[in-house]
C-alpha cells in the first residue's frame, strides 16, 4: 500500500508540474543569433556581400563600452574592430587592415552599427 500512495505522489506532483508549465508564460524568440544580410555596391557596380549575426546583449553592451575613450567618446578605430570582430560573419575574420584593397568599410561599420540598434530596440 505504501507503494501505491508513493506512486500516487509522484503522479500529482508530475500533474502539477504541468499544470504550472501550462500557466508560464512563452517568451519571444531569442534575438541572440539573428542574420541579416547586407550589400555593399562599389562605384564599379560590383556587389560585395556580408552577413551580420547578432552576439547577443552582453556582447553588444561590451562592444560599446569597450569602445569608450577616457573622454567618453567612442573610438572609431576600436569600435570597428570589434564589430568586425562580433557582428560580421561572413566573410569571416575581417580586419581595418583588409579594407586596404576593398571599398565601404565606414558604410559596413555604420551597417552593422545600424543592425545592433535595430535588434536591441
Amino acid at each position: 500500500m505504501t507503494e501505491s500512495k508513493t506512486n500516487q505522489a509522484v503522479k500529482n506532483a508530475a500533474a502539477k508540474s504541468k499544470e504550472a508549465a501550462a500557466n508560464v508564460p512563452v517568451p519571444q524568440v531569442s534575438k541572440y543569433g539573428k542574420q541579416e544580410n547586407w550589400t555593399y555596391t562599389d562605384k564599379n557596380g560590383k556587389e560585395w556581400g556580408y552577413t551580420f549575426q547578432y552576439p547577443g546583449m552582453r556582447t553588444a553592451m561590451e562592444i560599446l563600452d569597450n569602445s569608450r575613450m577616457a573622454n567618453g567618446i567612442i573610438s572609431r578605430t576600436i569600435f570597428a574592430d570589434l564589430l568586425l570582430e562580433h557582428v560580421v560573419v561572413d566573410p569571416m575574420n575581417l580586419t581595418i587592415d583588409d579594407f586596404d584593397e576593398r571599398p565601404g568599410m565606414n558604410e559596413l561599420i555604420d551597417a552593422a552599427d545600424e543592425f545592433l540598434g535595430k535588434i536591441n530596440d
